[in-house]
């Protein structure tokens, strides 16, 4: 089941990754220290579209809790196990963002609202609400496998 949220009219109008100009194609083992280097090349892609890095916070935020998810839930912490990123950005277009695992993925409707009485005190099982309320528009895909997010799209 694909799951929307926050649909833009036409989400990837200004975001066809075939013409903008910078990209990052990775291929990484399921570790917080290749989760690091990952967060911090998207950050230097972020810095060539032209954002600031005070301006950088909630698109961290979001791909911080995707690339968890996808170690933690996809890949079981199975370092053998891949996480594949994608990023695709250009000036004045926003950041295109595609975290995908190879875990046997699973219904975001079925998640639990983490604001729901009983789970707020929970240390865990906010990262997509996270997700969806920082980024501008949010869409799961390949059975949960595969997460794209777009960032600082509208105007």
């Amino acid at each position: 089941m694909e799951h929307d949220v926050r649909r833009p009219a036409d989400p990837l109008g200004s975001l066809d990754r075939r013409r903008l100009p910078h990209r990052l194609r990775l291929s990484l083992p399921s570790t917080p220290p290749a989760l690091r280097r990952a967060v911090g090349q998207v950050r230097r892609l972020a810095s060539l579209c032209g954002y600031a890095k005070a301006e950088l916070a909630d698109l961290e935020i979001a791909l911080v809790e995707a690339l968890a998810n996808a170690m933690a839930h996809g890949n079981r912490n199975l370092a053998r196990r891949r996480i594949f990123l994608r990023c695709y950005g250009g000036p004045q277009a926003g950041i295109m963002v595609l975290v995908r695992d190879q875990g046997p993925g699973f219904d975001p409707g079925s998640v639990p609202d983490p604001r729901e009485a009983p789970r707020r005190q929970l240390q865990h099982g906010r990262g997509l609400l996270l997700m969806r309320e920082l980024m501008d528009f949010v869409e799961y895909r390949k059975g949960g496998r595969e997460v794209l997010m777009l960032w600082n799209t509208t105007p």
